[in-house]
């Protein structure tokens, strides 16, 4: 099949087609000495369409490893301790809610408890869990530069592949009620990096089922999961298929898998013991 050189346009056969290693643009061999790279490419429509998806998923078919997430739910209703099983899963490289994970560092940013508050949680939802977390983060750090320098810095140190800011209200001074909130945003994309996938946990309008704020916040999202006491609601994902994950609590109130044959794994076992 005949490919288009980024550089002159021109189509030719696809041996006289060169692909660069560093930005994956196309290039006949006349061009070659020319070529530039950019953080950006240009692609023939068709050509792009023929290349092979070179993203994987996290979770399969639920999170895959590129873009953000945006996860709310109203206040109290489990977000940290579902966002702490799913870092334990991708950590273990262990199944979350049915599906396989890809083993996989994690960081998770703790803003919204002090240190002693978040322990409890962790050492009640994931007691031996081997990820990272960074704590003592100061109320709206995103608005100090100083602090901001400092979470770029630390989160760099761990070098996870997958991060969460645990929340959105007690990063950022901005308000979230205007588009302006996307300049944190931008930031957190800067400090976690293009390449690494995170999530933000965020709070819901009181008896609303959606993200509170600006709807600047939800399209710039890669996925859009609204957390209820039954289900995931999946309202956006670009690669995911699936509109929602059906949901039970256990009696420690981890979140586990609903069984279509009568309830979770644990009561499923209850249910076998009274027989």
């Amino acid at each position: 099949m005949p490919l288009a050189c980024a550089e002159c346009t021109d189509v030719f056969d696809v041996k006289e087609i060169l692909r660069c290693s560093k930005c994956k643009s196309l290039m006949c061999k006349p061009c070659k000495q020319r070529h530039k790279c950019y953080p950006m490419r240009n692609a023939r429509i068709t050509d792009f369409n023929s290349e092979k998806d070179t993203s994987t998923w996290l979770v399969s078919d639920l999170l895959p490893d590129t873009g953000w997430t945006l996860l709310h739910a109203p206040a109290g209703a489990g977000k940290t301790t579902f966002a702490l099983q799913l870092c334990d899963a991708l950590e273990s490289g262990s199944v979350f809610l049915g599906r396989d994970t890809v083993k996989t560092r994690i960081l998770y940013i703790q803003a919204d408890s002090t240190a002693n508050e978040f322990r409890e949680i962790t050492k009640r939802v994931i007691p031996h869990s081997k990820g990272w977390t960074m704590v003592n983060v100061p109320n709206q750090c995103l608005s100090n530069p100083g602090y901001t320098l400092a979470l770029q810095e630390l989160t760099a140190k761990v070098k996870a592949k997958f991060v969460v800011f645990d929340s959105l209200y007690n990063l950022s001074s901005g308000n979230i009620n205007t588009d302006k909130i996307l300049v944190d945003i931008n930031m957190l994309k800067q400090i976690v990096g293009v390449e690494t996938p995170w999530l933000m946990i965020h709070h819901q309008p009181h008896d609303q089922s959606r993200a509170a704020g600006h709807n600047s916040l939800e399209g710039n999202c890669s996925n859009n999961w609204c957390l209820l006491q039954n289900k995931l609601r999946i309202d956006k994902g670009r690669l995911v298929k699936e509109k929602q994950v059906l949901l039970d609590r256990d009696g420690n109130g981890l979140w586990v898998e609903h069984k279509a044959d009568g309830g979770s794994d644990l009561n499923n076992m209850l249910n076998r013991s009274l027989l």
